[in-house]
């Protein structure tokens, strides 16, 4: 069983998609940091971390901050 299944069922039936899409969707999408985006989704900012390095989020969001810096 996952560490954080509970938070992964929780968001997956509020938001009617993957917790991959719902964590992309606040933490890259909406350019919101991990305690912004615990606070919105309700769950600890622990767990969000967790899913932004499970699913590799990390190195998608430095590169559009560089892409903001050149431009």
């Amino acid at each position: 069983m996952h560490p954080y299944q509970e938070y992964i069922e929780k968001l997956e039936a509020k938001y009617n998609k993957s917790v991959e899409e719902v964590i992309r969707d606040f933490y890259i999408d909406q350019d919101e940091g991990p305690s912004v985006t615990a606070r919105e989704l309700g769950i600890p900012r622990k767990a969000v971390l967790h899913f932004i390095y499970e699913y590799n989020l990390r190195p998608i969001k430095h590169q559009n901050i560089k892409k903001k810096e050149v431009a």
